[in-house]
């Protein structure tokens, strides 16, 4: 297993024993998300659309299982958190990574595309944690982390459908983090900004060397970048911090 930034993770409070749902945990940010939990002594069900996902049954024995679903489908969703919970146990943490980016101009974008896009980015965040409320508010307690993007404060062009998503993403989270919270349940977005993964590598590159200029780290991120925020987002340490959004950006987008 990659052991990325090791010190850091396994030095980290409150993970140990975890039971931890990631989604689109096949590649990118959410591999890495998913890696790291495993690394600081989660429990984690690893799930994504992508066949690749089954490497999880063994990477780590006893403590990680892949599970191959469609986020967007209800049964589907239902059907992982029932091989969490015959797995390992109720799910304590819910991790929402899935994305899918179409770029469309506008104008030519038709109804299908948009849905699509809407549905694995932002429909799965519903059905996802709808799916784990019963588990999470038996227990008095959990913390779900939504991701969203610097695109849902700058908007981007040819992907009207993939900012309104992620925009609706974070006003979903703050509506559950009031809804939630006198469960127990705390609910919190990442909005990254240029990270190394599959989804960057549709940007022409003349317009990533561009907007890499103009962030004050000078570099893109990387996957690892997100795995800090998340690992605190995800533990008791952050007990105090609902209904946030936190920016991995380098810099690119300041609040």
């Amino acid at each position: 297993m990659e052991r990325d930034r090791q010190m850091n993770i396994n030095g980290f409070p409150d993970i140990a024993g975890k039971i931890v749902i990631v989604t689109g945990a096949a590649q990118g940010i959410g591999n890495a998300i998913a890696r790291a939990f495993l690394t600081a002594g989660a429990q984690v069900l690893a799930a994504d659309r992508d066949e690749s996902i089954s490497a999880f049954d063994h990477l780590d024995a006893g403590h990680s299982r892949g599970c191959r679903l469609d986020v967007s489908r209800a049964a589907d969703v239902a059907a992982m958190v029932n091989q969490c919970l015959q797995t390992f146990g109720a799910p304590e943490v819910l991790i929402n990574v899935a994305a899918i980016s179409n770029p469309v101009p506008f104008p030519k974008m038709d109804l299908a595309s948009w849905q699509k896009v809407i549905d694995v980015n932002l429909t799965s965040v519903f059905l996802c944690t709808q799916a784990v409320l019963p588990q999470m508010t038996e227990q008095c307690k959990g913390s779900i982390i939504n991701f969203s993007s610097i695109i849902a404060h700058t908007g981007g062009e040819t992907s009207a459908h993939y900012t309104a998503a992620k925009a609706g993403v974070e006003g979903l989270s703050r509506t559950m983090a009031l809804e939630l919270g006198p469960c127990g349940i705390r609910v919190n977005c990442i909005a990254p900004g240029m990270i190394d993964t599959r989804m960057l590598a549709l940007m022409p590159a003349e317009q990533r060397r561009k907007v890499t200029g103009k962030i004050p780290l000078r570099r893109v991120g990387q996957p690892a970048d997100l795995v800090g925020i998340t690992l605190l987002l995800a533990s008791d340490a952050a007990g105090y911090i609902t209904g946030q959004t936190f920016h991995v950006n380098g810099g690119l987008f300041l609040t």
